[in-house]
């Protein structure tokens, strides 16, 4: 009978049943993704980067954010351009107070909220409750970092929930944001005709104009700083620096060259949200040019080398990387998830450094 029991209690606890709590998967080292359906495929292309394999997903999503802080990174998108079904676009959540501060909106963010919520439970669920989604900030206006826009604008609408959108970014923003509303005109007007209260359907771009570097928002939660940045050949991009009662919290955007501006919006950060690209394996890079050296100089004109990144953080003296949209390329047969980490820390950081994924809290 004794066994008989312990094989009853350890059935319960694999259903996660026991006394009617569920295992939170957050909480656990074992990855639930490796017994996801995957074909290896005989074939390397945008669709099967081995970054994107199920098999390489080394761990579940977790929460290392310290027990006494009121102020919380939520990842919700850890991804760039080429498809990964395990990574939406560029997407976070500065948390204060319990009120969220959105950066980015890349591909899948309604979803990845959604996500997040199921992974951390009831504390997470109400403070990216969608009656509290009304700010925005976005780094600059490529299509990876901005096409979930008009979901985080017209999702929450279709509930009929009043939660007006004020987003910041590069010039373009506002007339992005008008366009929007526009090419949906006619899905907007059919909510509305319902009866839908039409201050869920607002939604504003707002310009950041600063010289080099200033406060673009400030209430009772978070300072938020734009700073400006380098990232290929656009006029406007911006690094963001959220200040609040207990944290620092950087996020670099998309990268480039080594700019002293991001050093100043990195300076002391609790936490540096950036990116980075493979130096040592960049000649299996999908784009960029024929030769390694072709790509070198292509590619580090719009990311970070694991060598500038190294370089930024040292000279702020940040605390904690947290590495996303990570272009991560090398030989499948010699694939680390840990690889562009272990770059970066041979480059010289000195702090520590995650590489994180969608559903993280730090």
């Amino acid at each position: 009978m004794k066994r008989i029991a312990e094989v009853f209690i350890i059935s319960l606890l694999v259903c996660g049943q026991l006394a009617g709590i569920a295992i939170n998967a957050a909480e656990s080292d074992a990855s639930g993704y490796l017994n996801d359906p995957f074909t290896r495929p005989g074939i390397i292309t945008p669709y099967t980067l081995p970054e994107a394999w199920p098999i390489y997903l080394d761990r579940n999503p977790h929460n290392l954010s310290p027990e006494n802080t009121n102020t919380r990174l939520v990842v919700l998108g850890t991804g760039m351009p080429l498809p990964n079904p395990y990574r939406s676009g560029p997407a976070f959540a500065v948390v204060a107070n319990n009120y969220p501060y959105l950066v980015d909106a890349g591909e899948g963010i309604w979803r990845a909220l959604a996500k997040a919520v199921l992974i951390h439970g009831d504390a997470i669920n109400r403070a990216l409750a969608p009656e509290k989604l009304k700010y925005l900030f976005v780094t600059h206006l490529h299509e990876d970092h901005t096409v979930g826009i008009p979901s985080l604008i017209l999702n929450p609408f279709k509930l009929n929930i009043p939660a007006p959108k004020a987003i910041y970014g590069p010039e373009g923003i506002d007339e992005m944001v008008e366009h929007i509303l526009a090419a949906w005109k006619i899905d907007i007007a059919a909510e509305l005709s319902d009866g839908y209260d039409p201050i869920g359907a607002q939604a504003t771009g707002h310009n950041i104009d600063v010289e080099q570097q200033g406060v673009v928002y400030k209430d009772d939660n978070v300072t938020v700083e734009a700073f400006r940045t380098i990232h290929g050949p656009l006029e406007d991009t911006f690094a963001y620096r959220f200040t609040t009662e207990d944290r620092i919290i950087t996020f670099t955007g998309d990268g480039g060259p080594y700019h002293e501006n991001i050093v100043k919006a990195a300076m002391n950060a609790d936490l540096l949200v950036a990116e980075a690209v493979t130096e040592k394996n960049i000649g299996y890079a999908p784009w960029g040019g024929e030769t390694v050296e072709e790509k070198k100089k292509e590619i580090f004109r719009y990311h970070f080398s694991p060598a500038v990144l190294a370089r930024i953080a040292n000279e702020a003296k940040v605390k904690t990387i947290v590495l996303t949209h990570e272009q991560n390329y090398v030989d499948p047969d010699k694939f680390e998830r840990s690889g562009l980490k272990d770059e970066i820390v041979e480059a010289g950081f000195e702090g520590t450094i995650y590489s994180s994924m969608d559903g993280d809290v730090y």
